[in-house]
Order: structure tokens, then sequence, then C-alpha cells
């Protein structure tokens, strides 16, 4: 007979169901007493299942036995279906009137009996199955058996509807070392059990599939499944929780909020514990779950920290205390925001006040409720109130676009960052300067004013950098080219004259001239003046003019009393100008007057012309030509070359010399495109005869004679040699032209040649210090000087660390001692300096010679120590008295100085 075909269901039970009612077995109502955790007197505080025990009794999924619950003892495989049942909450299917007769091999108990026919109907367990290990085991009650581990992690796995994820996982190898001893079909349901965190093995590598499971373990097992098979058991709600005292809590669930009582007895937990908990734990906003009585709450859990709250930040508009509302303005759009008398207001300090006392057009974060259906604000916090003040400080950063500083208050020693109102007055030295933030620069001391948190008007009293900039239209100079003078405000209600003194290495610049000098002006002109710190002229550039230049144009006629010239250009075209006693006329790098030059102004005589309008501003006889190399052409003896004023000019080469600096018999194959070249041309003017190709070297500056104009450089190869500087050019770093009275020894310098001539030297700025941070746009340099300042990378660089060229700056560490300059061809190239580790024995302040213990008799042991030598201890200044015999230091030198001694720590 098969098995299926053993038992049968006799319907009539009234005979069973009085035999029911007289059982007494776990699964009965606990009795009333309140010791204990959920009144089992035998589960005590600080039990280990105690939090899943109170949930499920509190839930009516486990009952105990006259106040026990016998935490210890091992369950029944009929118990544990009853508790499954009530778990997914089908016992309210239970059939009483029901009596069941199983096969004579499977026996269960009668009040068990309605519980094993619903989980076999439910899928819960399986009736072949469970019939056959019945069958195996005919001297025991199958419902009496001890539950093990591993039938039990099938049971709920079945229950929460999990059997697909156990089938897939039937061959994955279980994880414990015990995975041998777990039995044919139970692999995949004990893992699937692991993976979803339901059960944990009785050690970190064994799981003890055939140990028995107590009714603590279970009660935990389906407490914990409980997040994968979410039932709605009597009484029991989630939401979130918007209110705590010590006797209620307020609940907003299903868009509303309710009240609820807190007793002495009500058990409080939160999901990351296995404990109870008092209800300062608990955060509000929320989501809780929670088990009531009536309006009681008995069982309360935070389920997540996170609270369902949003941040919103805006300018406040107004405030209507009477109606609990406040309006603000979030990008340029009002919001408004509701209230209530329970919000939390704070100033910018952190200082309780009114809502009341909110000031307009601050700016103020406010945090609301994110879960009501009217949101309510529950803090509100003034960011920053419109600011109306006057101010002197250091400005610390400037940021151009949206404009705004960032200044340190001498007052108050605090940085304060405002912005800047577009049409704010910049002021240096009683003048307004064009550009506005333009012109203020970190390290520079201001005066400033705020209106409605916003700078209006910025005097600079002292300066970082040397220049400053204003614009006005040239008037007038004096016949000595010492003063200046010009219109500020031409042609407005504010016009006024004013005059400025003049340097003397005063660089006139007007597009498309090429050495133009202050008599090159003419009334009109509009000019940016650049100003130094004793507000003397450095620069001018003329903006609403420029000059058209064109090469090699020919002669075809001129007229000497109409001072008229007619000239051919390139291209066949024809352009007529006059000649003035301003006209510019150049031969051979010597300046001619017109009455003069009027003998060279003869047909077919090729010249540079440039010209405004019908005006000559230049006159040029050609003998070379300046510019860049665009293309050689080496076949047919062609050269391209385009000048600094922006045209192009084409030149056959008559058999040329090469000169570069540094190479004897160079030829027209060392000449690359890219190459600055001078091109003289023969008596003709058509034929390049001479290509000289300018090139840089960088020198440092061993000294200096002003008066005789001479310059001692040392090339990189410690190769030392005297120049006379009769006819260069100077300029300082910032590409500024200067004389040589700005030079000083110990600088660094890039020396231009053309050809083998030395025409021009520009001052190189150096920063040696310790490296304060390293990204990879821009490092920060502490120097010696202990100025903080940060260097823009770009994008082609060289470091070089322990004699190792790269192009990236991670090799850079926080801490290295650094040089960063600028090479002779204008790149960024680190250097990091390679400290001496010693140890230190002994310092003389009569001589100041530091002396260290030596390695070896062949090394030296004593260096020299300036007053510019530096001490320090996590990069923090110390006394070099504070040294002591045996002490590790680290010794950093540059340009053979010692610049720094580090105490190691």
């Amino acid at each position: 007979m098969s098995l299926h075909t053993k038992w049968t269901r006799i319907l009539s039970s009234f005979v069973i169901f009085s035999l029911l009612a007289s059982l007494c077995v776990w699964g009965t109502t606990a009795n009333a007493s309140s010791a204990g955790i959920a009144g089992f007197s035998d589960v005590a505080a600080g039990h280990w299942a105690e939090k899943h025990i109170a949930k499920l009794a509190l839930q009516g999924i486990v009952k105990g036995n006259n106040g026990l619950f016998k935490p210890n003892d091992n369950i029944t495989q009929q118990e544990a279906v009853t508790l499954a049942v009530r778990f997914i909450g089908k016992e309210n299917e239970i059939n009483t009137d029901e009596a069941v007769v199983f096969p004579p091999t499977f026996q269960v108990g009668n009040y068990f009996k309605p519980y094993i026919v619903l989980a076999f109907n439910l899928g819960l367990l399986d009736r072949m199955q469970e019939f056959k290990l019945a069958e195996t085991n005919p001297g025991s009650n199958w419902g009496e058996q001890k539950a093990s581990r591993e039938w039990i992690t099938k049971l709920i796995i079945r229950a929460i509807g999990q059997q697909k994820l156990a089938e897939s996982l039937d061959s994955t190898a279980v994880s414990f070392k015990d995975a041998d001893k777990v039995g044919t079909g139970f692999k995949g349901y004990v893992n699937a059990a692991v993976q979803l965190q339901l059960v944990k093995g009785i050690t970190a590598d064994k799981f003890d599939p055939k140990g028995y499971a107590t009714r603590a373990s279970l009660a935990t097992i389906f407490s914990r499944a409980e997040s994968q098979f979410p039932v709605n058991y009597t009484g029991q709600s989630t939401g979130i929780l918007s209110f705590i005292d010590g006797s209620s809590i307020k609940v907003y669930g299903e868009s509303k909020e309710m009240t609820y009582q807190l007793t002495p007895d009500t058990y409080v937990t939160r999901f990351d514990s296995e404990r109870s908990t008092t209800t300062d734990k608990l955060v509000l906003h929320a989501k809780i779950s929670f088990i009531t009585n009536g309006d009681k709450v008995v069982y309360l859990e935070q389920a997540e920290d996170k609270q369902q709250l949003e941040t919103i930040s805006g300018d406040l508009v107004s405030v209507l205390p009477d109606e609990h509302l406040l309006y603000i303005l979030v990008q340029k759009k009002p919001l408004e925001i509701s209230y209530d008398d329970k919000v939390e207001v704070k100033d910018a300090s952190g200082a309780v006040i009114p809502v009341s006392s909110l000031p307009n057009n601050s700016k103020i974060e406010i945090t609301r409720t994110a879960y009501q259906k009217e949101p309510q604000a529950i803090s509100i916090k003034v960011q920053s109130a419109p600011v109306n003040k006057t101010g002197q400080g250091k400005i610390v950063s400037v940021e151009p676009s949206p404009a705004s500083i960032k200044v340190l208050n001498a007052a108050t020693n605090q940085e304060e960052t405002f912005p800047v109102a577009s049409q704010a007055d910049v002021i240096w030295q009683g003048t307004i300067v064009e550009g506005g933030v333009a012109q203020i620069h970190a390290g520079d001391t201001v005066s400033y004013e705020v209106v409605n948190s916003v700078v209006t008007k910025i005097v600079i009293l002292q300066s970082t950098v040397t220049t400053s900039t204003i614009r006005g239209e040239f008037y007038s100079a004096s016949s000595d080219s010492k003063t200046i003078q010009y219109k500020r405000n031409a042609g407005t209600a504010q016009e006024r004259l004013e005059a400025k003194f003049v340097t003397d290495a005063v660089e006139v610049t007007i597009e498309g001239l090429n050495g133009t000098m202050l008599t090159d002006l003419i009334k009109g002109d509009v000019l940016d003046l650049t100003l130094n710190q004793n507000d003397q002229v450095t620069a001018i550039k003329v903006v609403n003019r420029k000059v058209q230049v064109l090469n090699g144009v020919s002669i075809i006629s001129y007229d000497a009393d109409t001072k008229a010239l007619l000239v051919k250009t390139a291209s066949g075209g024809l352009v007529s100008v006059y000649l003035s006693d301003k006209t510019k006329i150049d031969y051979n790098g010597t300046s001619m007057t017109l009455s003069a030059s009027s003998s060279f102004l003869v047909k077919n005589r090729k010249l540079t012309l440039g010209y405004t309008d019908d005006k000559a501003v230049l006159l040029q006889f050609v003998y070379k030509y300046t510019g860049t190399v665009t293309s050689i052409n080496a076949v047919n003896n062609i050269v391209t070359i385009n000048q600094s004023n922006g045209t192009t000019i084409t030149l056959p080469l008559e058999y040329p010399s090469v000169d570069i600096y540094g190479k004897s018999n160079a030829t027209l194959a060392d000449v690359k495109v890219g190459d600055t070249v001078t091109a003289l041309l023969n008596a003709n003017q058509d034929k390049a005869v001479s290509l000289q190709v300018q090139t840089t070297a960088q020198y440092e500056v061993v000294s200096v004679d002003a008066a005789g104009k001479k310059l001692k450089l040392k090339s990189s190869g410690q190769v030392t040699a005297e120049y006379s500087a009769l006819s260069w050019d100077f300029f300082n770093e910032n590409g500024e032209k200067v004389t040589i009275a700005n030079v000083s020894a110990g600088q660094i310098g890039n020396l231009n040649y053309m050809g083998s001539t030395p025409v021009s030297f520009k001052t190189v700025k150096v920063t040696v210090g310790r490296l304060a941070a390293a990204a990879a746009d821009k490092l920060t340099i502490v120097d010696y000087n202990g100025a903080s300042s940060d260097v823009l990378l770009g994008t082609v660089y060289s470091v070089v660390k322990n004699g190792v060229t790269s192009s990236s700056a991670s090799t850079l560490q926080a801490g290295d001692r650094v040089e960063v300059k600028r090479d002779s061809k204008d790149q960024i190239i680190i250097t990091v300096l390679s400290g001496l580790n010693k140890e230190f024995w002994k310092y003389d302040s009569s001589t100041g010679i530091l002396s260290v213990k030596r390695a070896n008799l062949s090394e030296s042991n004593t260096f020299g120590v300036t007053t510019s030598t530096k001490v320090t201890q996590n990069d923090t200044p110390v006394s070099i008295t504070q040294l002591k015999d045996g002490d590790k230091i680290t010794l950093y030198f540059y340009q053979n100085k010692l610049v720094e001694i580090v105490k190691n720590t």
C-alpha cells in the first residue's frame, strides 16, 4: 500500500476536539506573571535571545506554560510546525472540526494534528519526505522527535517562500567545516538560511546540522525571518517616530499621526542590538516597528536610523508668527515653510532665538520632515545674516568669478568671505584702478566696506605686487619723457586731467609696432597705464588703435614737399601715406630724421611700413626680419617667418650662415620649425644671407656691477664668466622691463641669445621650502621665510627626485623639501632636496659651527650655521640649543648653504 493511501481524514471530531481542549502543552497561554522578559520568569534581562522571545510572545507566536518559556529546552518537530503556522499568520485557517488520522508510523499529538495538516497543505512540509523519515524510525513518535538544526532551516525557508533560493544553492558547498554532516536534501536550505542571515553556526566554523534546536534559538530564527516575510500581526504596525517622551510616542503612518502610551513594561529595542534599550537611544523621524495592546505600546523597535528629513537653504523673506509660517527664496523662487512651537531656532553663533528674531535677508538652513503630507520644520539655523560694516585686514584669497574676497580681519583675527559688487570701487594710492578685484592679490592689506553682506569698496593699503592698472586718454608727455598727462573719465562729467611720473624703463605697446616709445603716442590714444608701488608708470598700452604693418613694400615715389609716400605691396597693391616728424624712421637700428631719410626714399627701395589711417607711424629700411620659423624648404632654400607684429614673410636663402649659441659650424639643418630667428638680408634686400637663432640658457647671478653694466654669471656646469650688459634688456620674473640695478647676486635668470650674442636677461622666481601639500594640479609650499604659496603645475612639468626625472607629481610627498622654478624653456621643474641624515654631536654658537658624528674618518663632520638656517621639529621652529648629543637630525642644503636642520622624532 502506498504512503499516500495509509492515512485518511475522518470527518467527525467531537470527541477529538474535547480531547484537545484538555491538553496542556507548550503553546498554551503564558501565565500573567510580570517577572522576566514578556512575563516569562525564566527569561531574564540580558538573555541572548530576549529581544526575539519578547517580540514573538507579544505577537502571539510563542506562548509559555505557567509563566515559563523554557528557553534552553529542545523543541519538538510538532511544536516547531505549530510556531511556523502562527509565524506566517495562518493559524486562523486551522480546522479543528476535522479529525485526522495519519499512517501508523507517523505519530503526532492530537493538539498539533490540525497544524501539521495545514503545514502539508501550505507546503511547509513535504508529506512523502516526512512520512518516509517517520518510517525509518518506527520506534519514535514523529511529532515528539527533537527538531534538528538542519530540519528547522528547511522548515523556515519553506515557510517564508524561499524554496527556489534553496534549490539554486543546493549545488553550492556549505561553508562550515562540518559540511559533510549535512543530510541529503538539506544543503540548499542551510545555505539559503545562512545567506539570508537567519541562522549562524554554533561557532565560527561549525554548523552542527544534527544538533537539536532550542526554543530560544527557534524564536531567534523566526524573529529574524520577519525581515524576509513580513506579516501583519494583530496590534503590530510600522511608521515614522515623530515624538517621544517618558510616557508616550507619536507615530506618523498612513498619512496621519497617532499617539500611543508607553508603560514601564514596554519592551524597547533597536535593529542593531539583541538587547533591550532605553527610549533615549531611539532616533526621531526614523522608521519604527511596534506592537500595541489597545493604546499602550508593549513592544517598540527602531527599524533603521535613517531619518526621513530634508535640508533646505535659502534667503529669508518674511516670518508670520501668528500663522506659524515663514517664506524663503530658493534659487530665486519663494517657498512656504510651516513650523510648530517645538521648532528649534539658532543664530549663527549657535544661540537659541525666537522665530520672530530671524533677520530678513539672512541665509538660513531649514531641516524639515520629508514623510508628512504637510512637512514641518523641526530646526532652523542662521547660516549668515546681512552684514553692514567696515573692516581692515589681509587678503587670504580672491575669486574672480563670481567676484569675492576672503579676508583675515585684523581686529578679530577671523577669516571673513564676502561677495564683491560688480561696481565696487577698488582704490590704490588714491586712484580707482581698472579691473576691480583683478587688481587685488593674496597678502594685500586692505580696508573694505560691506553693505548688505556685499563689498562695495576696497582700498589697497599695502600691495604684495608691484603694479596696478588705470585707464586714461593720452594728452601730452614732457619733452624729457619723465611725465605723462592723461584724462581720466574722458568725455564724462567726471573728466579730469592727471599726471604721473614715468620710469626710465617704461614699456610702450602699440599693436603692430615694435620698439615703441613715449613719443609714438598721439593725442586721443586710450591708454592702460601700469603703475608700480611708487605710483610711477612702468608700462603703457594703447588700446584703441593699432598700426597696420606691411613687410617688403617697394617705393614707387616720394614727394618731399607734400611728404607723401607711395608704395607697392608684395601683392601688387598701392598704399599712399603721409610722413611727419613723428614718423619713426629706422635704418640698420639707427633712428633717422625725416629730412635725413629723404635721400634714401628712392624708387624700388624696400621698406617695412607701419601706418594708421593715412599717417605713417613707422618707416624701416629693411635689413633684417625677426620672428618664429613656420617652415623651411631646404630643397629650394626658402624660409617662412611669422613676425611678432603678426605678419608673415617668406625669404629665399642666399647661402646663409647660421649662428647658434654654443654650436660651432651650425648649418641650416640645425634650424627647426618653432625656432625664433633673425634673418639678415643682402644688399638688394631680397634674400637672407644669415640666420641668427635665439636660444636661452639659465644662470645664477654671482655679482652685479650696475655702474659698469656688467654681470658675473655661473652656468649649470659651474662655469663662471663676466658679461658686458651695455646693450641688454632686463626683465623681472613677471616679464616687466627693469634695469640692471634690479638684479642681485644669488638670483636665477635666463639669458637670451641672438645667435651667439646675449641680448636680454630675465630673472626667474625660485621657491625653496617644505612641501605642505601635493595634488595633480598644484603644490602648496611653505618657504624658508614662513610664507605659504600655491604653485599651479599646468600640464607640462618635471619632477626630479633622487636623480630620477618624471612628469608626475605622484612621486612627491608632503614634507619633501623642494626647489620650484621655471627652466630655460619656461617649464616648471620641481627638484626634491636630498637630506643628509646625521647624529648631532655639538654646536659652537661663537663660531656658528655644527658638528655631527662621523660614520668614517674621511667624511666631513662640520657645517656652518647662518642666521638664515632654520631648525625645526615636526615642522615647528625650535632652538638649536634644544639639540642634544646623539639626536637624529637631517640636514638640507641649497646653493651649498645649510638652510634647515630637522630634529627627527
